[in-house]
């Protein structure tokens, strides 16, 4: 019988990179300041949620990955640097168009390009889902939280 543990290094490293960025955010969130008009729910509220999911999904990654068993993070599959590339430059092209074009438009470009590299050849399908997708966090972002985006080209219409 054999009890040697295999330990996932990927996994495990990706599950305690989750932790410590939960860490920065819960700690942010703590020095955050409230004014006083905010009665329960104020804008610490998502983070923390966010904090707190992030740091249970890195704790499970990093128990499963140094447990071994059931591998959580593959590491016998070689990295798609293409899709990779693609997803970064879709993010770098989402920073430099926010401001020009809108969140909108920008965050249609960042969704389309991601399900690009993922192998969705499915355009009008894809850019119909992200506009919906992007256009719903706008509007909760802006008018549900009072947080301004840029609204950039479609100003008028938003």
């Amino acid at each position: 019988m054999n009890t040697k543990q295999t330990i996932a290094g990927a996994g495990l490293a990706i599950g305690l990179g989750l932790i410590a960025i939960a860490s920065v955010i819960g700690f942010d969130t703590m020095q955050m300041q409230v004014p006083p008009s905010y009665a329960r729910v104020g804008p610490q509220i998502f983070p923390y949620i966010i904090a707190i999911g992030l740091a249970a999904t890195g704790a499970h990654i990093a128990w499963k990955s140094y447990r071994g068993g059931d591998e959580v993070i593959d590491e016998v599959e070689p990295t798609d640097w293409k899709s990779v590339g693609i997803i970064v430059a879709g993010l770098i092209a989402h920073m430099n168009l926010l401001k020009p074009l809108g969140f909108v438009p920008a965050g249609v470009i960042l969704f389309l390009s991601v399900a690009f590299a993922f192998g969705s050849r499915r355009y009008g399908r894809d850019a119909i889902v992200g506009f919906l997708l992007v256009l719903l966090a706008y509007v909760g972002f802006t008018y549900g939280l009072g947080l301004q985006l840029p609204p950039g080209i479609l100003k008028g219409l938003l």
